[in-house]
């Protein structure tokens, strides 16, 4: 290529913005099923938008975890999580956690959706770490945008506003509504990827260093492995977040933290 450094730079200007127009395309279209799922979902539990009383409890944060762990204890089958964040929630209390890892030990299969942030911190890191060793089957989109756990084909305890985790929960048992909201985490099962085992490319310093713009065999130097390791952790990384290029994985996690 040839001409003036003003030429090229606005060359090199025209691919990036080609590039993230493309980018924002594909996480959109990506999303498109589930924003859909999620404005007939809420739709359909919504008395405001004429859905019919579908027996929603609402539950204070004092009740939350004792609903949950008698839920763990009492129902039967699939446990399907679909997770907002870790950082807070209805059922991390050591009581609960320990109903939940006996419900697997007896044979009832749990499913998780995660952000994908979740990778990219210590705190998410140990999370998946603990639940995967319990038995949990993870996967993980690029975001999540509510959070809810459907126990079996009993109940559903959910945000009691799509996206607001101050809202607080509810509990719901209305059969139908139980129904759409497993149908709601199974599409979103499938459109997810599984979470890297350990020792791939969930790091967090890899993460880091890749934010620095560090290159691949400086990484490798840096965390003590192969070249090779670092491209297939950050191939997967790339593939976790929806994205092509390295440039486009760089823009998604610098837009996570801003």
């Amino acid at each position: 290529m040839t001409g003036s450094p003003g030429e090229l730079e606005g060359a090199v200007l025209l691919v990036l913005e080609e590039q993230l127009r493309r980018e924002r395309e594909r996480i959109d279209e990506r999303r498109r099923d589930l924003d859909e799922a999620a404005r007939l979902l809420t739709r359909a539990t919504s008395r405001s938008l004429g859905a019919r009383e579908t027996g929603a409890e609402p539950l204070s944060p004092a009740v939350t975890p004792s609903v949950v762990n008698q839920l763990l204890t009492e129902s039967r089958g699939m446990v399907r999580n679909f997770v907002l964040t870790v950082a807070q929630g209805p059922a991390l209390d050591q009581a609960t956690v320990r109903a939940n890892r006996t419900r697997m030990e007896r044979g009832d299969e749990q499913r998780a959706v995660y952000p994908a942030e979740v990778l990219t911190t210590v705190r998410g890191q140990r999370w998946l770490s603990v639940w995967a060793e319990a038995g949990e089957d993870q996967r993980v989109l690029p975001s999540t945008g509510t959070e809810f756990a459907v126990f079996g084909d009993t109940a559903v305890v959910a945000l009691g506003a799509w996206d607001d985790l101050d809202g607080g929960y509810v509990l719901l048992r209305d059969p139908l509504v139980v129904r759409l909201y497993t149908a709601y985490f199974d599409l979103a099962w499938r459109h997810a990827m599984p979470v890297p085992g350990p020792g791939e490319d969930g790091d967090p310093r890899l993460v880091e260093l890749l934010e620095l713009g560090l290159k691949d065999e400086a990484i490798a130097r840096h965390l003590g492995v192969s070249l090779r390791t670092v491209r297939r952790r950050v191939a997967r990384l790339m593939t976790v977040n929806g994205v092509d290029t390295r440039f486009q994985l760089g823009w998604v996690l610098a837009s996570r933290e801003s």
